[in-house]
């Protein structure tokens, strides 16, 4: 087995990754129907998987075991500062009447326990207004409580990687098999099945099957041919822009996510593999890696932002969209620079102490300034 990127690096490609999802859900959002911004939410849970799993995979090479806490550490400290500075904004803006939308206790207490998703399905429970995409982070802090324990049991069971990666497997066809007796049966409204964990799991868990089975950023792949990869790539491509046009609700709701899932492999794979690959070094462009890198933080305050803009200065969509998108980079700079990073220089003090009085090495990832390797969708 050989390492693809030093553990120092990050894989080219990705923050472009992560920007383009971003854009996705924001045009959405401020008013372009014809744009699917329920697939950037795809994507970001797919990135997320795979970012996530690959960072475990290196610390048990590294090390020949994981530290939990540490792992739970670093997501508090990662996932925690922006979040409580968009629900700041969206109290103030309600508060002082830029926002026209009640508060309503229950419904921030509901964003501070990561159950947005399950949430919104309760009657006369209201999620504040701006923050209702934080259903997709509540998935992404459900997969993070239990997917490192189940990954250390796996490792530890000497189950080989593609063992592993089979075992995954089966949780994404009951996730499949679950959404269609939700759709079916028990006729659930499409939202439910939509943002709930126990439906849309599966489309993390993707992304951590590929950071197992077949990581280019980690393995080597001597057979495969680039010409390979690039076929794959686009007819994974042409998969997706199917799956994207199909407007039947039932198939939407239950095989589109794992056929999503699936086709987003060969594309992570040829993204990774080859960071000299025209559409990487496009990706790798200076403007997307910037809007990557500050993506969770656009993420979670975007909404927020487009409401207030459309209350109070245009609801053209083209108009909002240009507005929005400027107000948000700026607090996601102001974010990054008064919130963020002093987060994260306390963070890794924290480590840095324990891992002291532990007397083990500290880790390359609790020595980085801030690494973002999760947007949400993201890590949306």
């Amino acid at each position: 087995m050989s390492t693809g990127l030093s553990r120092n690096e990050r894989i080219a490609g990705l923050d472009g990754i992560r920007a383009g999802a971003f854009f996705l859900v924001l045009c959405g959002h401020c008013g372009l129907t014809w744009v699917p911004n329920g697939f950037g939410v795809t994507v970001f849970f797919f990135l997320s998987g795979y970012l996530i799993t690959t960072l475990l995979r290196r610390e048990w090479i590294r090390s020949g075991d994981l530290s939990i806490r540490r792992f739970y550490i670093r997501r508090a400290f990662r996932i925690l500062p922006p979040v409580y500075c968009a629900m700041a904004l969206a109290f103030v803006a309600a508060w002082i009447g830029i926002l026209h939308a009640p508060l309503q206790w229950r419904g921030f207490a509901a964003i501070q326990l990561f159950l947005t998703n399950y949430a919104e399905q309760v009657h006369g429970l209201t999620i504040p207004l701006g923050l209702s995409p934080l259903w997709s982070l509540a998935v992404e802090e459900h997969f993070y409580l239990l997917f490192p324990v189940l990954y250390l049991g796996l490792q530890r069971s000497g189950l080989s990687q593609n063992r592993q990666a089979m075992w995954l497997g089966g949780a994404c066809v009951a996730a499949l098999v679950w959404r269609v007796v939700m759709m079916g049966p028990l006729q659930a409204n499409w939202n439910r099945v939509y943002t709930g964990t126990d439906t849309r799991l599966d489309s993390i868990l993707f992304g951590a099957i590929m950071a197992i089975a077949a990581n280019p950023a980690i393995d080597s792949f001597p057979k495969l041919s680039r010409r390979l990869c690039a076929v794959a790539a686009l007819v994974a491509l042409v998969i997706l822009l199917i799956s994207i046009a199909a407007r039947d609700e039932f198939f939407r709701q239950t095989a589109r996510y794992s056929i999503q899932g699936v086709a987003l492999a060969p594309i992570f794979f040829y993204v990774v593999r080859y960071p000299d690959a025209y559409v990487t070094r496009w990706l790798n462009c200076r403007f997307l890696v910037t809007i990557g890198d500050l993506s969770y933080a656009l993420y979670v305050f975007h909404y927020t932002v487009m409401f207030a803009v459309q209350t109070w200065i245009t609801q053209n969509a083209v108009a909002t969209l240009a507005l929005t998108f400027t107000i948000t980079v700026a607090l996601g700079e102001l974010s990054r620079h008064l919130i963020e990073l002093p987060a994260a220089r306390w963070r890794n003090r924290i480590l840095q102490r324990n891992l002291a009085r532990a007397s083990k090495p500290l880790p390359v990832e609790a020595r980085q300034p801030l690494r973002r390797e999760s947007a949400s969708t993201g890590e949306l």
